[in-house]
């Protein structure tokens, strides 16, 4: 079966095999619907069968079934509508009897060519646009039974019927077109526009067919309604989660410094933190940085984020020599009382991080 476009599903997707029984659907879009749903090889089928129903030779069926798939095109669709009881013009009718006396003259071999047939790959889009057919084969069903009881107001509610099949509003995308070209169709003939389609639903009342196109009105309607409810409802997509070692790769830092003898943590230790502790080894200033909630301390670019910008300080030691070793050593209640304790201005700390700052210490 062809790939199809989505604008060729929204011209041709109408639910079930097209009958002229129950409604009057256009030969061109029946000849769509078949073009979308079948392949060369059941147009060469559907054509065979055509053949013994309308009881040709034995002979006759075996010229023309000698012909390979690729040779048959619309014939076998065109025959198929006929056996449904669609109304062909006497032009139709002489061009499937030429068409069925020039296989019967074509004489070639048939080289069958064994084919290796891909892997199909099934996108998300072409599982949709399935899963569509199959609900709107159904809701087909329910308009169907309306034609048969003559009831278009109260045989089925589309709204129950769609949520039952449990239709999403990807689906209702490709829906709404097939019911909207459906419903301008049915208001032409109410407006007299259009003799074939008088004709078409003739077997009708007007007051029928305003139901119908009530009813036509309703399913687009529901179908909104579903489509919008999808869409406000929708779960947000998750963000995928950087990797550590990519956020903290432009960081810059001051690894180890010998005249204080100190080193930096290892920068991912960072992430996620309740506090840090840095100190700059050329203005001497030890800082301490708090989270601003419990999702810690981030990173971004050369700048650490989501610190409290009130309690976030750094003071200048005099002794770093004592100082340092003892911030190190000191636990969390300890270190409470470290930078108040310092006789010094106290200062706002910006978060950027450069060479002269060491890391000097986590708390989680």
């Amino acid at each position: 079966m062809r790939h199809a476009s989505v604008k060729d599903f929204e011209k041709a997707l109408a639910g079930g095999e097209p009958s002229w029984k129950t409604s009057q659907p256009s030969i061109s879009s029946a000849l769509n619907w078949y073009n979308y749903h079948s392949d060369s090889k059941e147009s060469k089928k559907f054509t065979l069968s055509y053949l013994k129903e309308i009881g040709a030779s034995k002979k006759d069926i075996e010229l023309v079934e000698k012909n390979p798939d690729s040779e048959f095109q619309n014939l076998g669709f065109v025959c198929r509508m006929k056996l449904r009881g669609a109304p062909l013009s006497e032009k139709n009718e002489k061009w499937i009897n030429s068409f069925i006396q020039k296989l019967k003259n074509n004489k070639a071999p048939v080289v069958k060519v064994e084919e290796v047939t891909p892997t199909k790959v099934v996108s998300i889009q072409e599982r949709v646009a399935e899963k569509t057919r199959e609900y709107i084969g159904e809701i087909e069903g329910s308009i169907d039974d309306c034609f048969v009881t003559r009831n278009f107001k109260t045989t089925f509610k589309p709204y129950e019927l769609m949520k039952a099949l449990d239709i999403k509003g990807a689906h209702t995308r490709f829906i709404i077109p097939v019911y909207t070209n459906k419903l301008t169709e049915i208001e032409n003939a109410l407006k007299g526009k259009d003799k074939d389609l008088i004709e078409g639903y003739s077997y009708l009342k007007k007051s029928e067919l305003k139901d119908y196109a009530n009813l036509l009105k309703t399913i687009i309607d529901d179908c909104a309604k579903i489509a919008h409810t999808s869409k406000v409802t929708r779960a947000p997509r998750k963000k995928k989660a950087k990797p550590v070692d990519k956020i903290i790769e432009k960081l810059q830092f001051k690894k180890e410094d010998n005249e204080f003898k100190i080193a930096s943590v290892n920068p991912i230790d960072i992430i996620g933190v309740t506090q840090l502790w840095v100190f700059n080894t050329k203005t001497r200033k030890l800082g301490c940085y708090n989270a601003t909630d419990t999702g810690g301390l981030n990173v971004k670019g050369t700048t650490l984020i989501n610190f409290n910008e009130e309690t976030s300080t750094q003071k200048t030691i005099r002794k770093p020599e004592v100082v340092l070793p003892a911030t190190l050593k000191a636990g969390k209640i300890a270190l409470r009382k470290t930078l108040t304790d310092i006789n010094a201005v106290e200062q706002a700390l910006t978060g950027r991080i450069n060479s002269d700052i060491i890391l000097l210490r986590v708390i989680k």
